[in-house]
């Protein structure tokens, strides 16, 4: 085990190589750690492997960097064992001759170097894997040096949890000093430690509006938005609607998108406030540029539809397509019915298919639908009974009560699927209990035409009745032939 004395040395060596340090000396770091690596000091060999490696202050010699690399990582050095993992991945030292020369930098306390050896591991850049552990332990010494950034960032990720445990008091000490330095993020994330009662601390509704106030008046628009919340609860203490909206238009100000969409929202339908078409188109179209989802979708539709606000197909379309970039599940479905309505595009299957197919892998039950219609139908994707009864299933199994008749009426006539007529009426059965005319149409017929099921006519006028009186001209149809038939 390494003595006391070696600790010591390393730690005498590590002062010199303090660039802010006033012994800063590597040759005299370099000549201690030579010695105290030779005692078996895991911590000084990998240190004096960076001299070795970059031939700092000694004869380059990637051989022995290795060896001691190696003793020091089955010592327990994490961070000989990483640098010595990195190597082996990239082929070598020469390979991440920049990362080690970053580390050593960073071993010497020069903050440029730990700000990037933190990019690197956050972000998980190569040569390097993502690895917020390490990140943390680079980050901490710009911390310890007054970056404010690194304060308040390393206090948020021990609140969190992120890459080291959760610790209460450090991710207090830290958040504190970035506060004092005047950090409104780390203001904010202490309101929202006793707000929401974070890492094991018990929420504390007077102190999260003190933070929260202190950050607000810092300029931090979470904070506002979150005191904007805080009064806007109704038969609570709190409840105060002026200093709701108040804030709500700060955070608004500030560019906070989601205060942007929500006060957007008020002066579109007039709620809270004198409805204001112009202002609710300006606060939605920031919030859609603030990259707000909800407000691209909810923006997007109002446009379309017209009835809200001033219909503008293409202002609708683009705030589709961004959301539909971003995976928007909801916009997709918007786009594919857009190409297969020929709403403002060019009418065209194969892309509305495209979009369907895009929102029904993300679970979007209406896609689902459709697309289960396209395949059945041969539109825009080739023909396929047995794609059609799958895309059906899903979007069943999530209750769309369309899906639920089609795919019953695919289990009676063995379409795409083994034949289950016993499934299939039950299925058709629980569409047109749910009310859905198509659920009662198909019910009607099959009791009509008796061909899977045993001929009832006073059933089948119920559920066409049904279906009728919602609108269903085929329903009608066959109810006019049923009392045809009669009449004969």
């Amino acid at each position: 085990m390494p003595s006391e004395r070696n600790d010591s040395t390393c730690y005498e060596a590590r002062s010199r190589m303090d660039c802010a340090s006033q012994g800063y000396d590597l040759a005299k770091a370099a000549e201690m750690l030579e010695r105290s690596s030779s005692e078996g000091g895991s911590e000084a060999q990998y240190l004096y492997s960076l001299f070795l490696l970059t031939g700092t202050s000694s004869a380059k010699d990637e051989v022995t960097a290795k060896e001691l690399l190696t003793r020091s990582a089955a010592s327990g050095c994490e961070d000989a064992a990483l640098l010595q993992d990195e190597m082996e991945r990239n082929g070598g030292a020469d390979e991440i001759g920049e990362l080690i020369s970053l580390k050593f930098k960073g071993e010497q306390r020069n903050t440029d170097a730990c700000r990037e050896l933190f990019a690197l591991y956050t972000e998980g850049r190569p040569p390097v894997k993502k690895d917020h552990r390490t990140a943390v332990r680079w980050y901490t010494v710009c911390a310890e040096e007054d970056d404010v950034h690194a304060q308040c960032t390393i206090g948020f990720m021990y609140l969190m949890g992120k890459g080291v445990g959760k610790d209460k008091d450090k991710a207090l000490y830290w958040l504190m000093k970035a506060s004092e330095n005047g950090s409104a993020d780390a203001m904010c994330h202490i309101g929202e430690m006793y707000e929401a009662g974070l890492c094991y601390t018990e929420s504390d509704a007077k102190q999260a509006e003190k933070w929260y106030k202190l950050a607000a008046d810092a300029g931090s628009t979470e904070a506002q938005y979150s005191l904007a919340a805080h009064y806007s609860v109704p038969k609570t203490k709190s409840y105060d609607p002026g200093r709701s909206h108040a804030y709500l238009e700060k955070a608004a100000a500030g560019g906070h998108g989601e205060a942007q969409y929500q006060l957007g929202m008020m002066y579109a339908y007039g709620k809270g406030v004198r409805r204001d078409e112009a202002k609710a188109i300006r606060l939605l179209e920031s919030s859609c540029e603030s990259g707000f989802q909800q407000a691209m979708v909810d923006y997007a539709n109002m446009r379309y539809e017209g009835e809200v606000l001033e219909e503008n197909a293409a202002i609708a379309a683009k705030w589709f397509e961004k959301a539909a970039a971003n995976g928007n599940g909801y916009a997709q479905y918007a786009l594919a019915c857009m190409y297969g309505n020929g709403s403002h595009y060019e009418k065209n299957d194969g892309t509305a298919a495209k979009y369907f197919t895009e929102a029904a892998e993300m679970g979007e039950v209406n896609s689902q639908y459709c697309l289960g219609c396209l395949f059945y139908d041969g539109r825009g994707v080739e023909k396929s009974e047995k794609d059609a009864a799958m895309w059906f299933g899903q979007a069943a199994e999530q209750g769309h009560p369309g899906a639920g008749a089609f795919l019953g009426m695919l289990y009676v006539t063995g379409s795409g699927v083994e034949q289950d007529i016993e499934e299939g009426l039950r299925l058709l059965n629980a569409s047109a209990d749910s009310g859905y005319f198509e659920g009662q149409y198909y019910l009607g017929k099959l009791y009509m035409d008796g061909k899977y099921v045993g001929r009832n006519i006073p059933r089948a006028k119920r559920y066409l009745s049904l279906a009728a009186k919602q609108g269903d001209p085929d329903a009608k149809v066959l109810l006019e032939r049923i009392k045809a038939e009669r009449m004969r």
